[in-house]
């Protein structure tokens, strides 16, 4: 039936903010007739109206957005990678809210797109919201919080501004691409040993780590399927084999167990999602000769290049079963495994203790210490060595935002399971089910690299998997569209001037956060230096733009002790243990500190305090006899002294204070036995030599062995205390 051009006119006019059904009454036609120019109007958008220009900024915008995102990095600062993705991502997306925002304006109508997802996700953001409210640490919370609400809008920006199919595409293909050139990078730096761009844990593109390169490639290798099948082009197919091919190869490179298991996961489920579409359309019109011939090609480049090195000709297949084969602990080494198990073992014990609402977002590690042992011991935990994640983002989202938050992710991921299952049903077209089966293996391959790695704490997985979500629920929108039509101007101008407010707030957030990030890398340079006035200069520098990034104050305090500046020392460190009351360094150091200035109780109950997070710390069992032997009491001295010797057998230093403690004791046959445990590890220590030899001399009647150590001293230091008198009884 040829509708008239008044019919036509009022169904664009009405189809954004009615039904097709209601349009149809109306009219008195067909639902399939009304369904037909919504459409045509849908693909062939109106360039005449004054908000074209804004639109067009707005949706190529957000694909270049998407397209960019991964290849940020920014030398010269301490975390050169993901910090500057996390600002571009959350500036841009901003930014392009605010034009999405000024284009509604200027349409005089504000149309918010029923989802099935609106719902879940917004209750999972406003729980976030909460839980930082009652976390300890409110900016440890605030910060994933910031990219998390960033990552939300991504999506509401999809599902609202971009109704065309054509403009969904181009952001699957725009984001796959992303994904192929951060693997052929990825292979440059591992075949040719591209330094370029920084690295941390090569091979890793622009992510820092291997690890975080393994998230998007997991993430993005899936479309490449849905592009294919999508595909009528023949030279195109074979791109996209190579392309596919090249991502394999470089998620071999990695040699990332966690990726290695997400990537098979993916290929038995695109199998099956396939085999299904298969059996339920009985299409096979999208796969052809051409196709075999390239996925073919892709097959045999992965068989050649998973047996090529930095160094030529490597064998694959052995290098795969090297790499499984280090699960299992080699001898007395500490597998990454039997780290990850004992976090999260510990972590459990930790959701036990907070089981409904949790510790707060982003406070995991802020109340890990008090755990790292509850249940299985975590052997690398020390001053030098402390947990930042789980590695495992479904237990830390647990601990920190409690049952409560799991339920509003558990409602997400119903809703995704539901509309994929939906949209991959024979009825629609092949071009949604195939992207759908696409992007839905690439979340469930994230989900499963999630349970071993912490995608979800980074710039890019949140924000990809959210434009994912918002395609997918574009596509479950399909023609029949329901809106929430907002036509009052004064909520849309004050929403925009309330998003204006928050770009620039933005924009200088990050401008400080990247130059306090410039001087926190000169920090730990210096530190390692040991350049102690250098870190207070730049601590100093750091602090001015970040006021709030507390840990800067952690390597201040340390340096303000080791220059003898012990009371600005204990300001700077009290700062740290309010926002980190389990900061085991800043509680040593602040200890220190304390003990310098003769306050011996404040320091004992600083000491106290990082045993209670780690008992077998033999640094400050020490610390605190020496406190124990400066107030004499020497029986509590010598108890502190044992303990750390059991714990740190091979240390002179804790054997020689025994021997001290025991001399003054006058216990000279258990002093004697602890110098020469000391002379035993360290027999080049005048003081120890000469410590036992006057003992062995003077009280024990063992005359020629006291000797022999006292001229051992004198060899060792001629300059020895009392070496005149050492040198007569020598003679």
């Amino acid at each position: 039936m040829k509708l008239s051009k008044k019919k036509i006119k009022y169904i664009r006019r009405h189809g954004s903010a009615e039904t097709a059904e209601k349009i149809a009454h109306d009219l008195r036609i067909s639902v399939k007739d009304v369904e037909r120019v919504m459409r045509k109007s849908a693909a062939k958008p109106s360039r005449k109206t004054p908000s074209a220009p804004l639109e067009a900024v707005f949706q190529w915008g957000l694909i270049c957005i998407s397209f960019l995102a991964p290849f940020l990095f920014l030398r010269g600062i301490y975390d050169f990678a993901n910090l500057p993705q996390m600002a571009f991502i959350q500036i841009g997306v901003t930014l392009l809210l605010l034009v999405w925002i000024i284009k509604s304006f200027v349409d005089k109508k504000w149309l918010i797109l029923k989802s099935p997802f609106n719902l879940p996700i917004i209750a999972f953001i406003l729980w976030s919201y909460v839980s930082a409210i009652y976390a300890h640490n409110k900016y440890e919370a605030f910060l994933p919080l910031m990219h998390w609400t960033a990552s939300a809008v991504a999506f509401f920006l999809v599902i609202n501004g971009l109704r065309e199919e054509k403009r969904l595409i181009q952001l699957v293909a725009a984001i796959f691409v992303s994904g192929f050139l951060t693997a052929l990078l990825g292979i440059a730096q591992y075949l040719f040993n591209l330094s370029w761009v920084p690295q941390v844990v090569p091979p890793a593109a622009t992510f820092a780590n291997k690890n975080m390169a393994v998230h998007f490639i997991v993430l993005t290798f899936p479309l490449g399927a849905g592009l294919i099948l999508n595909n009528k082009n023949k030279i195109l197919d074979w791109i996209l084999c190579i392309a596919m091919a090249l991502m394999v190869v470089f998620l071999f490179y990695t040699m990332t167990r966690a990726g290695w298991l997400a990537f098979a996961v993916e290929v038995l489920l695109l199998s099956v999602l396939l085999g299904r579409d298969y059996l339920k359309a009985k299409d096979v019109s999208r796969w052809n000769k051409n196709k075999g011939f390239a996925a073919t090609l892709g097959v045999v480049v992965v068989c050649i290049m998973i047996n090529v090195g930095p160094h030529g000709f490597t064998s694959g297949f052995s290098r795969i079963a090297e790499r499984a084969a280090k699960i299992r602990p080699q001898g007395n080494s500490y597998s990454s495994v039997e780290l990850r198990l004992a976090i999260w073992r510990n972590t459990l014990e930790m959701i036990k203790d907070h089981p409904l609402v949790g510790f707060g977002l982003g406070n995991h590690k802020v109340f890990y210490p008090l755990y790292h042992r509850k249940v299985v011991e975590e052997k690398i935990f020390s001053e030098k060595s402390q947990l930042s994640n789980v590695h495992n983002d479904f237990l830390q989202a647990f601990a920190e935002l409690g049952l409560i938050g799991m339920l509003f992710l558990a409602w997400l991921g119903f809703v995704l399971l539901r509309c994929s299952f939906r949209l991959t049903l024979p009825e629609n077209s092949p071009e949604i089910r195939f992207f759908t089966i696409g992007i839905t293996v690439g979340l469930v391959g994230l989900l499963v690299n999630a349970g071993f790695s912490f995608p979800f704490q980074r710039a890019i997985p949140p924000f990809v998997s959210m434009i994912f979500t918002g395609i997918l629920g574009s596509f479950y929108a399909g023609d029949n569209r329901r809106f929430y039509p907002i036509s009052k101007r004064w909520i849309m101008l004050c929403a925009g001037v309330i998003v204006f407010i928050s770009l620039v707030w933005l924009v200088r957030f990050h401008y400080h956060g990247i130059k306090c990030d410039q001087h926190f890398l000169h920090i730990t340079q210096l530190e390692k230096q040991k350049n102690w006035k250098g870190v207070i200069a730049e601590g100093k520098k750091a602090y001015f733009h970040n006021p709030r990034r507390i840990k800067t104050l952690s390597y201040m305090g340390r340096a303000f002790i080791e220059t003898g500046r012990y009371r600005e020392g204990i300001e700077a460190l009290k700062k740290v243990i309010a926002a980190y009351p389990n900061h085991m360094n800043a509680l040593l150091n602040i200890g220190v500190a304390y003990a310098s200035i003769d306050d011996y109780k404040a320091a004992l109950e600083a000491y106290e305090k990082v045993l209670r997070i780690k008992p077998d710390y033999s640094k400050v069992h020490n610390n605190m006899a020496n406190l124990y032997m400066k107030q004499k009491k020497l029986d509590k001295a010598l108890e502190e002294f044992k303990i750390a010797a059991e714990l740190d057998p091979k240390n002179s230093v804790i054997h020689f204070n025994i021997g001290i403690v025991e001399m003054q004791k006058r216990e000279y046959k258990q002093a004697a036995e602890a110098f020469q445990k000391a002379v035993d590890l360290n027999p080049d220590w005048d003081l120890a030599q000469k410590n036992l030899g006057i003992l062995c001399f003077q009280f024990l009647n063992k005359k020629k062995k006291g000797l022999e150590h006292l001229k051992k001293a004198l060899e060792l230091n001629p300059k020895i205390r009392d070496a005149a008198q050492i040198q007569r009884l020598v003679k």
